[in-house]
């Protein structure tokens, strides 16, 4: 049974479709289909500080060799932007055609993919794509995120994040949040989240998780 588990704090954001979300070391950057824009905002001050169009916003985002990206339409393909000038620099396929991409997440040992319809987590390597290891998962995945040795995953319409332990390749425990998740990113001491329901950034704080992501 997933534990309830209260947010420490919540910024209301303006937007209909709270997408992906990442964190850049400054700024939480989330993604917003209504307005197909990614936007960073100051996680102090709960201000934007600075926009940048994605006309096909679908889903999560990461960011990755400083450039943000973005899950894009139908195809679920991987949009690279520079977040400075918003011009996009490549855009990769989706490594699994037809199936469903919602989680994204670039970490140290490659870049992390979550398939809603599949309900696994696949490790790719960063340089050329090939697979390096997949974990089946109990929810369909709305986004992930990961830390030093857990990847967590957001279930939408099941209102909540559940951690994979990296090392022993499976679910460890699972926390009921306010709303329901969508976008996820860890900031080194908590997971934030994007809750679709109630137009929020939310943070969590998890027991037992620490490191950097």
């Amino acid at each position: 049974m997933p534990i309830s588990v209260g947010t420490v704090r919540d910024i209301p954001v303006r937007g209909v479709e709270l997408c992906g979300l990442t964190w850049s070391g400054e700024f939480l950057w989330f993604s917003e289909s209504a307005s197909n824009e990614i936007k960073a905002l100051d996680p102090v001050t709960g201000q934007v500080e600075h926009r940048v169009p994605c006309p096909e916003v679908r889903t999560d985002l990461t960011t990755m060799s400083g450039n943000l990206v973005q899950v894009v339409g139908e195809r679920r393909a991987l949009q690279v932007i520079d977040p400075g000038s918003g011009d996009v620099v490549d855009e990769i396929p989706n490594p699994r055609p037809g199936n469903v991409l919602c989680g994204l997440e670039a970490a140290r040992d490659g870049v992390w993919f979550g398939y809603e319809d599949l309900r696994v987590l696949d490790l790719r390597a960063a340089d050329d794509g090939r697979l390096v290891d997949s974990i089946p998962v109990s929810h369909p995945i709305a986004g992930l995120t990961v830390s030093d040795h857990y990847l967590a995953y957001a279930d939408h319409g099941g209102g909540t994040i559940t951690l994979v332990d990296i090392d022993r390749r499976r679910e460890v425990a699972s926390y009921r949040v306010a709303g329901n998740p969508t976008g996820l990113t860890w900031d080194g001491s908590r997971i934030w989240y994007c809750d679709h329901t109630n137009l929020q950034l939310r943070a969590i704080e998890v027991p037992g998780i620490s490191g950097t992501a």
